[in-house]
């Protein structure tokens, strides 16, 4: 037998489930390893996950539910649903055709000074030296 078939000491997994670990594996075994690397694959990503939280009244506990559960789109002002249809706003919204203006659901986000400040980076005062000819 060589000395990598032959292990000397085994290591229960790290996380209790009962079988054994190998350092290679941060001393998980090969389900408990695959399990974490999914959760840290799951940490890295950059979208924003939502947690859900409802109450089941008929045993009385509260319970979350993950995000990767679909959610269903509906407008923030009439509560229609909007599916692939809908249309969202800088205020962090989704609406319907009727609400998509910031009008007519009364959008707190204010375009006024975003474009002011827009503008004056983009187009900063050209301004030449007006005593350039004098001694």
């Amino acid at each position: 037998m060589t000395s990598c078939d032959k292990v000397e000491n085994p290591i229960l997994c790290a996380r209790g489930c009962g079988f054994y670990g190998t350092s290679s594996n941060n001393n998980l075994c090969s389900q408990c390893y695959k399990a974490f690397l999914k959760e840290e694959e799951a940490k890295n990503v950059s979208y924003k996950k939502s947690s859900l939280t409802f109450h089941d009244d008929s045993e009385g506990t509260t319970k979350n539910v993950d995000s990767t559960m679909k959610i269903k789109q509906r407008c923030m002002t009439c509560k229609k649903k909007v599916g692939l249809t809908g249309f969202s706003c800088r205020c962090e919204g989704m609406f319907c055709k009727v609400h998509r203006y910031p009008e007519e659901h009364a959008c707190t986000y204010d375009f006024k000074s975003i474009g002011h400040v827009t503008l004056a980076k983009e187009n900063p005062p050209c301004r030449s030296d007006k005593l350039e000819t004098r001694i």
